[in-house]
């Protein structure tokens, strides 16, 4: 049912889902607190101050002083936020994702995928403009919209985020959203329901006094859904679960140790001198200042400052004292008779153990954060050996939170492509179906090599092997379907592919190898060259024949040269 203005006037006095969407931009906050590296002022008040009233329960006053102005923004966990999210990225890296569109007429999804492309620039807006969201406004609100005026024969819908501290009200029915009110700036409000668009006046007491525009939409469900459907918690189900919300309290408990290894990476780099205190009975006979452990008293008996707002050192030993950085403190001297067992001078340095604990410390939080939020098996290049059970192990856990996420961001695409799709084409839009693939992309280059390389090491079998170095190939060229093409028919080419020539000399030397196989392997790149030449490309050769056969062919020719070279035949 649509909002009479009578309901619309009532919720702008008193909206219901004002406590809601406060504790939504105090999550997102508190979210962004460590994901963004840079936040306005204002936006970073909020979050600042809960994390810094926590650390003043943990720490005395003296080490809080200093550990507030050792933090700086942004924060240190920035960097690992950074490493969190380039790793659910690859939600969009699918193997085999799957788009469709049906429609009454073929001509209209050709429209479609055109419109799709280049007005909606799908699909790379929602890497874009939806994984950001994702990163830092997990409460946003997927609006599809229509422009003031049409100017083509079409509608032409488009849809935008919505940040959640834009929103008034929203109500809710059977999990969607029934209806949203929101600023659109300049004393306007949208109100956007089930039935129609509005666009509403405000006066200076937030009252309506006239609709600019009244549109029907004739969807039958209000345009407009939560971007990220997981909840928070059953309680909250109107706030949304990020990935890291989970980790926000251990996400603080990292970011205290990383600031409290600055202030003792002070003390290691500027260690504490002490000494006895300096003996000086300096006096100014006119002014009656005189020296109180290096700074001027006045006949007062207070400290002088100065303009800069600093107290003033005594001209006679000040410049006695330590000059620097450093901390500097007095021992009183012995009194007379009594023996001086102490050292004049002495340098007080970091305890190394507590450097080394902290520094270990904070990697494990690191890590452990990392594991939780994106899966174990994060790099695999520091691991010291890995096996077919570890790359396995790894890559189905990745996998499993690939899978979770992707499913959140399926709803909102095909929420946000059937709503523009039914604005746009009316009855004539049949349905879709979005999947961003079951499979995904989930480790580099980098460590799919270093995989590789330990698997050989670790005296891994052919086919583990094999296994491998597919998913090399797949990585690597995935954006090349030609490229990819070629390296599966030389895939099966090529004999021997998991041993180097020096391996090959070694096996040969023990008559392990098939010197014709052997031959094809050291001469592999110059005999696919020289077929190449003598017929043409090697993907082309033999189209119309079974792939087997094909490969059987070219074989029997490599072999062919491989004998003229045995028998020094020049071909």
């Amino acid at each position: 049912m649509a909002l009479s203005v009578t309901e619309v006037k009532a919720i702008l006095k008193s909206p219901k889902q004002k406590q809601v969407i406060q504790k939504a931009i105090k999550q997102e906050n508190r979210i962004r607190f460590h994901v963004e590296t840079y936040m306005e002022p204002g936006d970073i008040q909020q979050p600042l101050t809960v994390f810094l009233e926590w650390v003043k329960t943990l720490i005395p006053v003296d080490k809080y002083n200093i550990f507030v102005s050792l933090f700086k923004f942004p924060t240190p966990i920035v960097e690992l936020s950074n490493r969190i999210f380039a790793e659910l990225e690859k939600v969009f890296d699918g193997r085999n994702p799957a788009i469709n569109f049906q429609f009454t007429e073929a001509e209209l999804r050709t429209d479609w995928e055109d419109y799709r492309k280049s007005e909606l620039k799908e699909p790379e807006v929602w890497r874009a403009k939806g994984f950001q969201s994702f990163k830092t406004a997990i409460n946003s609100i997927l609006i599809i919209d229509l422009p003031g005026e049409q100017n083509t024969d079409l509608p032409e819908p488009y849809f935008y985020w919505l940040g959640i501290e834009h929103v008034i009200d929203f109500g809710m029915k059977d999990e969607r959203i029934d209806y949203i009110i929101f600023n659109q700036g300049n004393n306007r409000v949208a109100i956007y329901d089930d039935e129609s668009y509005r666009v509403a006046m405000l006066d200076e007491k937030n009252e309506i006094t006239l609709f600019e525009i009244e549109s029907p939409h004739d969807l039958g469900y209000c345009p407009a859904m939560f971007f990220w459907t997981t909840p928070l918690n059953q309680k909250l189900k109107q706030i949304k679960k990020s990935p890291i919300s989970p980790e926000l309290s251990n996400l603080d408990w990292l970011l205290f140790f990383g600031i409290s290894k600055r202030n003792l990476d002070l003390y290691a780099s500027y260690p504490i001198y002490s000494a006895y205190e300096a003996d000086c009975d300096f006096m100014n006979s006119e002014t009656q200042e005189y020296c109180d452990g290096g700074f001027l008293r006045n006949s007062d008996d207070n400290y002088m400052v100065l303009n800069t707002g600093t107290v003033q050192p005594c001209p006679v030993c000040s410049d006695k004292r330590i000059a620097g950085a450093g901390t500097f403190l007095e021992i009183p001297v012995p009194k007379e008779g009594s023996p001086d067992l102490s050292n004049p001078v002495v340098i007080t340095t970091i305890d190394k153990e507590s450097l080394d604990y902290n520094v270990s410390e904070e990697s494990r939080l690191r890590e452990r954060i990392f594991a939780s939020v994106v899966g174990s098996g994060g790099d695999v290049q520091q691991k010291a050996a890995i096996n077919e059970m570890q790359v396995s192990a790894s890559f189905e856990n990745k996998s499993t939170v690939l899978n979770n996420l992707k499913g959140n961001f399926e709803k909102a695409i095909k929420f946000a492509d059937d709503t523009c799709c039914r604005l746009r084409y009316g009855v004539r839009f049949l349905g879709s179906s979005i999947s961003l693939g079951t499979e995904f992309y989930i480790f580099s280059l980098a460590d799919l090599y270093a995989q590789y390389k330990q698997a050989k090491e670790n005296g891994a079998a052919e086919f583990q092997l094999d296994a491998i170095s597919d998913e090399i190939m797949e990585s690597e060229y995935r954006n090349n379907p030609s490229q990819m093409q070629r390296m599966l028919v030389l895939k099966q080419l090529e004999p021997y592919r998991h041993n180097t020539r020096s391996e090959l000399v070694t096996l040969s030397d023990k008559n392990l190898v098939d010197p014709e196989l052997m031959r094809i392997k050291i001469n592999f790149n110059s005999f696919v060259e020289r077929f190449e030449i003598e017929n043409i490309n090697i993907v082309e050769f033999g189209s119309q024949i079974e792939f087997s056969k094909k490969i059987q062919i070219i074989t029997d020719k490599f072999k062919e040269y491989g004998s003229e070279q045995k028998t020094g035949i020049v071909a």
